[in-house]
């Protein structure tokens, strides 16, 4: 699962820290307002809007951006100590300081999701890794299905996964081997889709044979990629091809 670019509380404390931060650096450079001009201020401030956007994301970096340039209109635009502007080159400076912490922090934003999803499809395929070295080293079927039931259920999140000697019969919805699951009423959270609340099923084939489903059964609403879903149906196939050449089928 792709997590929340932040949490509420962590991203509320980065935002503050990004506020606190702009107004602190530029209340430190009013004493030399004089000598260092406007455009190095704007530079300094610029810096500071940057690091909490790289480091908080897109509310942060927003937060901070209209901090910077309230601090700069505030002690570094004509009339000083005032919010009103007379000059219009420190209009475009102070639009550019509110605008320049969502565009970075929207940046890092993107930049975190992919990371997070690399990391996510590794994971998965490490699990499909896994499954497949211990079907290569023949392990009988009841120990490859213990560790499928358990890959899937670490993947999702999974309060139960079972396996059902009979076909899906509509009772649940159906999560499709293309990795879809077939539902109309879809709820979603940070990183992807919620299975929904009275679970999936999951056919179990081989070769155009059944062997069942799978029964998955979430435990708390958790957003699933599309990445995860397809790890979980990879892993089904690995079971049904063991279940195929088990000499108890």
């Amino acid at each position: 699962m792709v997590p929340p670019e932040r949490v509420p509380s962590e991203s509320q404390a980065l935002a503050a820290a990004g506020v606190l931060a702009a107004l602190a650096v530029a209340a430190a450079l009013v004493p030399m307002r004089a000598s260092i001009g406007p455009a190095n201020v704007a530079l300094v401030l610029a810096l500071v809007v940057t690091g909490v956007a790289a480091s908080g994301g897109r509310l942060p970096g927003a937060v901070a951006g209209v901090s910077a340039a309230v601090s700069f209109n505030f002690f570094f635009t004509r009339p000083y100590l005032s919010l009103r502007i007379a000059a219009m080159r420190d209009v475009v400076t102070v639009a550019l300081l509110a605008v320049m912490g969502l565009a970075v922090g929207e940046v890092a934003r993107r930049w975190n999701d992919s990371r997070t999803e690399a990391e996510v499809a590794g994971t998965g395929l490490a699990r499909v890794v896994r499954v497949a070295n211990l079907a290569a080293a023949g392990a009988p079927a009841p120990e490859v299905l213990e560790h499928v039931q358990r890959e899937i259920g670490e993947e999702l999140h999974l309060l139960d996964v079972v396996l059902l000697p009979t076909d899906p019969d509509g009772a649940r919805p159906l999560l499709d081997h293309a990795g879809v699951v077939d539902v109309q009423d879809r709820h979603y959270a940070p990183g992807g889709f919620t299975l929904p609340r009275e679970g999936v099923d999951l056919a179990v084939t081989y070769r155009g044979r059944s062997f069942g489903r799978l029964v998955l059964v979430p435990a708390e609403p958790v957003g699933i990629t599309r990445a995860q879903y397809r790890c979980v149906v990879a892993l089904a196939e690995q079971l049904g091809a063991v279940l195929a050449t088990s000499p108890a089928s």
